[in-house]
């Protein structure tokens, strides 16, 4: 299920942060939590967690924001400093489409703030628009290939001796770390212990493949949240990226709608579908 969110700027020349992934995050979870606590506080403590495993995920990722008119950015702005026009956001949840009135109806005409101590814009969601997606059905285990295009930083990393080391598209190690991780995805959703299968095996039901001109990719920093020190959380992923993957249709649905890669729910791993078979 996608909405795109139409928001209005209630005032003329808002400070907008670079870094509003948390904000948003943030006040999604308190829509949430204003009509379901019970599953915000799920969502928000737990997610989908894989057996015994302390991975989990969220099953819902944003798209960047669609600007409108805006002051051009000069060399050490710490904001963008927005005009009236009404700007876009696109939501994406790997839920039952049985939850598409529900979300619309959470969203509509509600108020939005995106800050830091430093800079707020405040919102009106003026309009919610549900989005036809491409057929992507979780009943269809059939392999098929798919092109797809981040709108938003993609995220992958490894980890090893306490270090985060975030790999780049181009890395050897980035067609397993996309596997494994589209993989578990789809096995925190189906809880199947069946599912559990060795990262070979894994790589050959999910196959990837890189399209874009490795020069035109570009590395992308975010902070995902504010703070001082350990506090502050930084994270490093890649724009301008085209992929292929090869993979079992009702696991690729659930990449496509909640997210590829890390760090989903912050709004990273979201893409769209450019060529369909």
């Amino acid at each position: 299920m996608r909405i795109k969110l139409h928001l209005k700027p209630v005032r003329d020349k808002q400070a907008l942060i670079f870094n509003y992934q948390y904000a948003f995050q943030a006040w999604i979870y308190g829509l949430l939590a204003r009509s379901d606590k019970d599953y915000s506080q799920f969502l928000h403590d737990e997610g989908y967690l894989i057996g015994e495993s302390k991975k989990s995920f969220k099953h819902f990722t944003f798209s960047s924001l669609q600007l409108g008119r805006t002051k051009p950015i000069q060399k050490g702005d710490k904001h963008i400093e927005l005009s009236l026009d009404t700007i876009f956001l696109t939501l994406s949840f790997c839920v039952d489409s049985a939850a598409k009135a529900f979300m619309i109806g959470l969203f509509q005409s509600q108020e939005l703030s995106l800050f830091n101590m430093d800079y707020k814009a405040d919102f009106i969601v003026e309009r919610v628009e549900s989005l036809q997606i491409p057929a992507l059905h979780f009943n269809h285990s059939q392999t098929v290939t798919k092109i797809f295009k981040v709108d938003s930083p993609m995220v992958l990393a490894e980890e090893k001796n306490g270090i985060t080391e975030y790999i780049s598209p181009i890395d050897s190690r980035y067609e397993r770390l996309f596997s494994i991780n589209l993989w578990d995805k789809y096995r925190s959703l189906e809880k199947t212990k069946s599912f559990d299968l060795d990262p070979n095996l894994v790589q050959n039901i999910i196959q990837w493949k890189l399209v874009s001109n490795p020069e035109n990719i570009k590395r992308k920093g975010l902070i995902v949240k504010e703070g001082k020190g350990k506090q502050q959380i930084k994270i490093i992923g890649f724009e301008n990226l085209t992929f292929e993957v090869t993979a079992p249709e009702n696991v690729l649905a659930v990449g496509y709608l909640g997210g590829f890669g890390k760090y989903c729910a912050m709004g990273c791993g979201f893409t769209n579908i450019v060529t369909e078979e």
